[in-house]
């Protein structure tokens, strides 16, 4: 810790009441076996901080603190706005000088940043109906408004629209005649149900769009464009205009499905579902689990819901609580993301344990099955690393043990190439 770091603490002083509250503070097991710095940001990247919090905060604070990590932190995970404003609140000599301005000019930029995406937001909307192409915005500057009710408070990179794979071709055109080109890919080419996205740059370089039919994994895919969701839309209100968003419990899930696909990667996105549900007292609970079990994502919403209750101590009627409780997995999964935080991230989830936790976390044994016979088709990496948390690690080695010898003595000629393809398509199917 350099020596303007000491001299602010040394200076900083907690109130009597602070002092009060710490001796009689409840243990946070969730956050446990977090850094002190990914302890800290956790506690920060909240809109409502209770006064346990704030005693955890000021002796996080007093004990010493890795700044400059705190802050590379805050950015990675997309939540600096909310960290600088509680770290100003409750303890702003503490913070030294250097790392106070870097936050102020990140709050400044995304404070800019949305109000640009915002009134992009609008202009492509209405330019893509004036089409007739129905598109939803998801994540963004929409969600900011929702789940924080302050455009300011959330992070926002790009605009990500939903549209219907069918017209995803009529959207590329109105894209490129605002100034938009396609990254990556051909711009004659179809876009691939499997792909799940296309994403376009604006030639000033000042916004970013990404059309959505499905949120993809690394071997599993999540239809986006289900006709359900346009029949229950309702208006989220920009500082412009008011637009038509997801319905609470759609978004719910949806956000729940996007970070288990990345393997809540992002603490933003578990704050997302923790200020989502504090915001939103009246969710229909009933028609959340029913619509995810319909769509074959239950465990993958209990598992965002776990996520935010074990971080951020959201409150879940009991029937979801019990339920989470009940699931031997997700406490296994909870403990390990996100992986940058902990104390020792060699024993997190990464990224490249994206097909486990999607077999751990499969709704059905079916499902895992299908799954299981994709991982040993490609010879996933999943199957030879080692992986302590792994619980189906063994059954899976088997299985492909089985398979290679198979594999190798049929021949491709056997099966024609038609009902080969079709094969695939069927295990690669949501």
């Amino acid at each position: 810790m350099g020596q303007q770091t000491r001299s602010t603490i040394a200076r900083w002083k907690p109130s009597r009441r602070v002092e009060a509250f710490r001796k009689s503070k409840p243990p946070r097991p969730g956050i446990s076996a977090m850094s002190a710095e990914g302890r800290l940001l956790v506690l920060c990247a909240r809109t409502a901080v209770s006064e346990f919090v704030r005693v955890e905060i000021t002796d996080l604070v007093c004990d010493g603190i890795n700044w400059d990590l705190l802050w590379q932190l805050s950015k990675a995970h997309g939540v600096a706005p909310l960290v600088y404003r509680n770290l100003a609140a409750i303890c702003p000599a503490a913070v030294p000088s250097a790392i106070h301005e870097a936050y102020r000019r990140q709050n400044q930029s995304t404070t800019l940043m949305n109000a640009v995406l915002a009134k992009e937001l609008v202009a492509l909307l209405d330019a893509l109906a004036a089409k007739g192409v129905m598109a939803i915005p998801f994540h963004g500057v929409t969600l900011a408004q929702v789940a924080y009710g302050d455009l300011s408070m959330r992070e926002c990179e790009d605009i990500e629209l939903i549209v219907e794979h069918g017209a995803v071709s009529q959207a590329r055109k109105v894209l490129w005649s605002h100034g938009y080109q396609l990254l990556g890919a051909d711009n004659d080419a179809e876009a691939d149900p499997r792909e799940g996205h296309h994403v376009f740059l604006k030639r000033n370089g000042m916004a970013m769009v990404k059309l959505q039919w499905g949120l993809a994994g690394y071997h599993s895919n999540f239809r986006l464009d289900r006709h359900a969701l346009w029949g229950r839309l309702k208006p989220v209100g920009l500082p412009t205009k008011a637009v038509m968003g997801l319905c609470p419990e759609d978004l719910l899930i949806l956000l729940c499905v996007h970070g288990t696909l990345h393997n809540w990667k992002q603490l933003k996105w578990v704050c997302d579902i923790a200020e989502f549900v504090r915001r939103k007292p009246a969710l229909d609970w009933s028609r959340i689990l029913f619509q995810a079990s319909e769509w074959r994502c239950r465990r993958m919403v209990l598992l965002g819901l776990a996520m935010a209750q074990n971080l951020f101590d959201i409150v879940l009627p009991r029937t979801v609580s019990h339920e989470i409780e009940s699931d031997t997995d997700l406490p296994v999964l909870v403990r390990r993301m996100p992986q940058q935080l902990l104390k020792h991230p060699d024993q997190g989830i990464d990224e490249d344990c994206a097909d486990a936790v999607s077999l751990t976390i499969k709704d059905s044994v079916w499902a895992r099955w299908k799954l299981g016979l994709i991982l040993c088709r490609v010879d996933a990496e999943v199957i030879h690393r080692p992986l302590p948390w792994f619980r189906f690690q063994r059954q899976l080695r088997l299985m492909s043990a089985c398979m290679r010898p198979l594999l190798r003595s049929v021949p491709k000629e056997i099966v024609p190439v038609h009902v080969r393809h079709m094969v695939v398509g069927w295990l690669q199917s949501s």
